[in-house]
């Protein structure tokens, strides 16, 4: 197994969800800890917010990524799951857990701290409104250097996820650009910070997986990237770590190995 990264909580993580239901898989938390260790670990300033709690398996990953200055924000109308998730993710938390029972679309605009926030997982109301507001929200409150991670993107169970989704991006261009879509979530992130990203997909991405203890990925870029600069990423293909459009239509290809553009 590789080394881990420095700031990484992935294997402390691992020990503290155990037992713990949801739908939340390993690979989700490997890639929120790869997202989150990639911001600067517990050393990265801003909250983080989450709409949609369940059993707190995604934000006890959230939390322990949380420096001690910060606030995780947990929105959901579940009384006694909420209470259940914060008792599991407090201990392993140095910031502020502040749980808002309360339906995210009726959040009042001026209710979280402007373009304070660092990290956003959207999995709320699955249906193509709630999407939408969701991600408005995020919009308001998401710093420049943030990430936004969406639910249940591209599932055939909640199609007005990706409807929604979609949508709201073209209804409000230059807000957000999407940089990864895998393994039922996607992940944006503000274009000022698209390229920066994207390197780090492309160049870190799977290191980090690795030392993770994950299995094999590949990431793909199977679109011009003028057209369509997300990556996406999937259980191994081809045996390879990278598929590009010729790889995938069995062509000759066209860019040298290793100096993929972002």
């Amino acid at each position: 197994m590789a080394e881990t990264p420095e700031h990484s909580r992935y294997h402390a993580y691992m020990q503290a969800a155990e037992g713990v239901q949801g739908w939340y898989s390993d690979m989700s938390a490997a890639l929120f800890d790869a997202f989150l260790a990639f911001q600067g670990g517990p050393g990265g300033p801003g909250d983080m917010l989450e709409i949609g709690v369940a059993y707190g398996r995604s934000a006890l990953m959230m939390g322990m990524h949380l420096r001690d200055d910060a606030t995780l924000r947990l929105v959901d109308i579940g009384t006694a799951l909420m209470e259940q998730s914060v008792a599991l993710i407090r201990p392993h938390c140095q910031g502020k857990v502040e749980p808002i029972l309360q339906y995210s679309e009726a959040l009042p605009p001026d209710s979280l701290p402007a373009l304070g926030t660092r990290f956003v997982h959207i999995d709320g109301d699955h249906g193509t409104w709630g999407v939408q507001a969701d991600l408005a929200l995020a919009d308001r409150v998401l710093r420049q250097d943030g990430v936004v991670v969406l639910d249940d993107f591209f599932s055939e169970s909640f199609v007005g996820v990706t409807w929604g989704a979609m949508t709201w991006l073209a209804q409000n261009p230059g807000r957000f650009e999407m940089v990864l879509v895998g393994f039922n979530k996607a992940y944006l992130v503000r274009p000022r910070g698209a390229r920066r990203a994207l390197e780090f997909i492309r160049d870190g991405l799977q290191p980090h997986l690795a030392a993770c203890g994950q299995p094999p990925s590949t990431l793909l870029r199977t679109d011009d990237p003028r057209a369509c600069g997300c990556f996406g990423i999937t259980a191994r293909q081809f045996d390879r770590d990278y598929v590009t459009r010729e790889i995938a239509m069995g062509l000759p290809e066209e860019t040298p190995p290793g100096k993929y553009p972002v």
